[in-house]
């Protein structure tokens, strides 16, 4: 960030840079909530889904079929998103002075060749 402040790097060139960041980077894990998401990806989320599914299907099937388990499955411990606290509201400019009303398809009302 400091070659943005000294002029050698846009602003621009440092936003793409950003977005093509790979997902288990740690911007990636800091913007998901904290160090822990590092190396949670999408995949490895859906792994950790298919293992307790699998997990859970096994002692399903144990206890159907009359037997017992020692223990129950203890899913896969996984790093939750944390919410974000400064969600802002959704900007609503339908009571802006110059905000003019949308017609059906898309045209705006009145038709341009009506308001000459």
């Amino acid at each position: 960030m400091a070659d943005v402040w000294r002029g050698a790097l846009t602003p621009r060139r440092a936003w793409q840079l950003t977005e093509h960041l790979p997902p288990d980077s740690a911007l990636a894990a800091s913007l998901a909530g904290g160090p822990e998401h590092r190396g949670w990806t999408v995949q490895t989320h859906l792994l950790a889904a298919l293992l307790d599914a699998v997990r859970f299907a096994d002692a399903n099937n144990v206890r159907v079929s009359g037997g017992r388990l020692k223990r129950d499955p203890v899913p896969v411990p996984v790093p939750q998103v944390k919410a974000d606290k400064h969600e802002r509201p959704r900007l609503d400019l339908s009571r802006h002075p110059l905000a003019k009303p949308i017609a059906p398809g898309g045209k705006s009302w009145p038709a341009p060749e009506a308001a000459r």
